[in-house]
């Protein structure tokens, strides 16, 4: 038995492929999506719960840099990469 639906699977796959950046996976996944039933609006959403997956990793593995080198002087040497102000 099959607890979640291929619509729903695809919506999941849909949100992950994008929280990971991979567009050939979207691409795919948006294409079974639609024949699983899924319509543009869903797959919009779960896109956009993908997004706000990415973001939160993105925030918490910024945590992690400070783990391992310490309390970063300032925050634009942390996100641009130039040496410290």
């Amino acid at each position: 038995m099959q607890i979640l639906d291929d619509k729903i699977q695809e919506l999941i796959a849909l949100g992950a492929s994008y929280a990971v950046n991979c567009k050939p996976c979207m691409e795919y996944h948006r294409k079974k999506a639609e024949k699983a039933g899924a319509t543009t609006t869903e797959m919009l959403a779960a896109v956009a719960v993908g997004e706000k997956v990415r973001n939160g990793a993105h925030t918490k593995s910024k945590s992690f840099v400070k783990d391992v080198f310490g309390e970063i002087e300032c925050e634009a040497c942390f996100t641009s990469g130039n040496t410290c102000c």
